[in-house]
């Protein structure tokens, strides 16, 4: 529950103005923490939220493109 949390304050943020550097920290951690987490998820809907949240995390935190779901 925290995960998304702390992802959805940070994406907020980065809408309105520029992420300063403990924000992004903040998404970088919750980046690799999704990439951990996803594959033993065995419920498709919840695959597909923490999926979604990982993509909307790569975006905020500037990381470029997205490739398959894990970041360059």
């Amino acid at each position: 529950m925290l995960l998304d949390t702390d992802v959805a304050g940070c994406v907020s943020s980065s809408l309105s103005s520029v992420l300063d550097e403990r924000r992004r920290g903040t998404l970088l951690k919750c980046i690799e923490i999704l990439e951990k987490v996803i594959p033993s998820i065995g419920d498709e809907d919840g695959t597909r939220y923490y999926e979604r949240l990982h993509e909307m995390a790569l975006l905020a935190a500037g990381l470029g493109d997205i490739d398959g779901g894990r970041h360059r």
